[in-house]
């Protein structure tokens, strides 16, 4: 069966039904797939907007994000269980889990804080010099994983995956198909929209898949100054793969230059066997 070129809205397919007492239960359907289950921003997405929700302060926003992934999420009934751990006067701490079938698939946490008055405020990130998205193609998602056809993607960082590069560095400009502001559980959606880094560094053919990440976030959200049709540009690199895994560093940047949110991930790479 092929996957409709377009299904509901990253935010419609991360805001899964409430049932009382921490628990969100829902169901990724397969235009969300990559290979035998859900792409890992989507359950990211869904883990996180379900801990917005069961904490209900929007004032504490959320600082720091991370996901480990323990089984792939398949096109069935999912259950998504939030706690609070443990809440101060300016930082709370949340955990979550999804199940399937009675089993574990994916474990999260994360750190939602109020903003402080602080003296302390630079910068000395750089967004990567590229051509504006429209001064791009839109790249085809035939013989892509089913989820890509939900971004719009114009790549310009790095080279390709399995093309033997010399640097493990990749991305590029990313937008939702179907338009929607920017809020936290849709930056943790692009953010792993695009292969891993080492992929660049790959000749020939392998597979992957995402261990865990974790988001740190930099920026006010919603981004209330981005239009919901603006592009976002995601640049990837690599610098340490050995022992079938690889790391990578991913910024997200507003067409602007601010800088967003930063992903850290470990992919666990498999050699196509023939």
């Amino acid at each position: 069966m092929t996957a409709p070129l377009h299904g509901p809205p990253f935010a419609t397919s991360t805001t899964w039904n409430a049932l009382g007492e921490g628990r969100y239960a829902g169901r990724i359907l397969p235009h969300w797939f990559q290979g035998r289950g859900s792409y890992g921003g989507l359950i990211g997405g869904a883990l996180l907007r379900s801990m917005m929700r069961e904490l209900n302060e929007p004032e504490r926003m959320p600082r720091s994000f991370t996901v480990h992934f323990c089984a792939p999420v398949t096109d069935q009934d999912a259950l998504i269980t939030v706690r609070l751990e443990r809440a101060g006067r300016q930082v709370s701490h949340l955990s979550a889990r999804l199940e399937q079938g009675g089993q574990v698939a994916s474990l999260a946490s994360a750190t939602f804080a109020t903003a402080r008055d602080t003296p302390l405020v630079f910068t000395e990130a750089r967004p990567p010099q590229v051509p504006a998205p429209h001064e791009l193609s839109s790249m085809p998602s035939e013989g892509l994983p089913a989820f890509c056809a939900q971004f719009d993607y114009r790549w310009c960082v790095g080279s390709p995956p399995y093309s033997g590069a010399t640097e493990a560095r990749l991305g590029g400009w990313i937008r939702p198909r179907v338009p929607e502001p920017l809020d936290a559980p849709l930056v943790v959606g692009l953010l792993d929209a695009y292969p891993p880094a080492a992929f660049a560094r790959v000749d020939g053919f392998a597979t992957g898949a995402t261990m865990d990440y974790t988001v740190h976030f930099y920026a006010p959200l919603p981004l209330a100054s981005a239009s919901p049709e603006a592009f976002y540009l995601r640049a990837g690199q690599s610098r340490h793969a050995a022992l079938g895994y690889a790391d990578e560093i991913a910024d997200l940047w507003s067409q602007d230059g601010q800088l967003l949110a930063q992903l850290r991930q470990m992919a666990a790479i498999f050699p196509q066997t023939r």
